[in-house]
């Protein structure tokens, strides 16, 4: 009993504390809870001007290849010294000489033909002349005998003579009659043998100089300035009429016949067209002109291991449209391929390079252009004036490499973001990192000459 009597001052102190505790406690601090920015790059959208640009891929060809072909046959007895794969050669420069003799002699010939057609027709305007005076006095001997013939009709009619002289005067009128017809039969003749002696020698001065052509044909020239591709005859080579004795390619101009697929060829073109365009303006469109009436300007670039170079080119021409793939065939047009090149940096544009070819049209001012990364479907994370994330539909206009050219949508001062945001929640704190380089870098070359800018 003793024992339980000391326990209980400890158990009511103990109530006491609990009681004393329990009515001075406090509210537990509540942590404040901060709102986290995510961070983000982005772009500030400025308009500029844009360049629609088409990509094809095409193989270099000389604008004009020549084939020396033998037109006469013979042996090849001169050659050039220096003839070889490579060599250039200028304009008129002698590339072969085939033995002349055969045409120098076939000249000989018929100019010895012509001589005697020559002589033949001097001969027959001498017998025309003759005959035509000849005719002349038989005419005179005509009239005579008919005058005698009217005399001794009168004597016989008079019985002064006999009627056998009479008959002898009529035997004679005859006869010169068939004198005089004699004369005119071979004045008719005459100039018809004369047409045709005539026709004769202008048909053998035509073979002359056809045969003065084959004589100038023995020895070949390089018709203008080229580059030797293919050699096909040796000197003291006999040929045959037709035979390829080297090739040439023209080093003036190269050309590089491009596809490109149509997608990209749209949005070349202007958005105000010339108001008409008629099938006589384009009659009247040469080559040259095309580039200019359709303000096209180009660039082609060749990969030479890891290195790109690149040469001004102009656009020239359509082609036509690849029935498989589906792309339209351009002719771009380099002037001076070798002339362009740079000992160390810029290799001449040679034959059979695979190239790049890059088409650009006039350029469209205040345009807004984006990453292409930056778009998801249809919208844009468009950063708020306060600083949060609005998704913001917009209407593409067209997609170009790595960027979009916008319709609708954004406009000018904008803050795209350009990085990714996962989870995108719309109304999000945003920490924003704008990037300034980034379009100029999407952007990068070719881009058009300084004259088109």
């Amino acid at each position: 009993m003793g024992k339980k009597l000391l326990i209980l001052p400890g158990i009511i102190l103990g109530i006491i504390a609990l009681v004393f505790l329990l009515q001075t406690k406090q509210e537990p601090r509540r942590a404040e809870i901060k709102e986290r920015a995510k961070a983000v790059m982005a772009i500030e959208v400025q308009e500029r001007n844009f360049f629609p640009r088409a990509v094809g891929y095409g193989y270099v060809q000389p604008e004009k290849v020549w084939d020396a072909v033998a037109e006469v046959k013979g042996k090849i007895i001169k050659i050039h010294p220096n003839l070889k794969m490579g060599v250039f050669l200028k304009k008129w420069e002698f590339l072969f000489r085939i033995e002349p003799e055969t045409s120098r002699l076939a000249v000989e010939g018929i100019e010895a033909d012509i001589l005697n057609t020559q002589a033949q027709v001097a001969q027959l305007d001498q017998n025309l002349n003759d005959t035509q005076r000849q005719r002349k006095i038989e005419d005179k001997s005509l009239d005579i005998s008919n005058s005698e013939l009217e005399r001794k009709q009168k004597l016989f009619d008079e019985g002064i003579i006999s009627k056998s002289d009479l008959d002898k005067e009529k035997q004679r009128l005859l006869v010169q009659k068939s004198v005089v017809e004699n004369y005119k039969g071979t004045l008719n003749r005459l100039p018809a043998e004369r047409r045709a002696l005539m026709a004769n020698l202008a048909s053998q001065k035509a073979k002359l100089k056809d045969a003065r052509i084959n004589l100038k044909k023995t020895e070949i020239l390089a018709p203008f300035d080229s580059r030797v591709s293919k050699i096909g005859a040796e000197l003291g080579q006999a040929v045959s009429v037709g035979q390829i004795l080297a090739s040439a390619d023209s080093v003036a101009v190269a050309e590089i016949n491009a596809q490109i697929p149509r997608y990209q060829l749209k949005h070349l073109f202007s958005k105000n067209p010339p108001p008409s365009v008629t099938i006589e303006t384009l009659r009247n469109i040469t080559d040259g002109d095309q580039d200019n009436f359709l303000n096209f300007e180009a660039v082609v670039r060749v990969d030479l291991q890891g290195e790109t170079v690149e040469w001004p080119a102009r656009f020239s021409r359509f082609t036509e449209i690849d029935p498989k793939t589906g792309t339209v065939g351009i002719v771009v047009s380099v002037d001076d391929p070798y002339l362009k090149a740079q000992p160390g940096k810029r290799p001449p544009l040679q034959k059979n390079f695979f190239c790049e070819v890059v088409l650009f049209s006039q350029a469209r001012p205040n345009s807004i252009v984006i990453p292409r990364s930056s778009l998801h479907e249809n919208k844009v994370y468009r950063v708020t004036a306060d600083g949060r994330l609005e998704k913001k539909e917009v209407t593409v206009d067209f997609f170009q490499g790595n960027v979009a050219v916008i319709r609708s949508g954004v406009q000018a001062g904008d803050r795209i973001i350009v990085s990714d945001v996962i989870p995108a929640i719309e109304g999000m704190l945003l920490s924003v990192q704008l990037e300034k380089g980034l379009i100029s870098s999407l952007m990068q070359s070719p881009t058009p000459s300084p004259q088109s800018q």
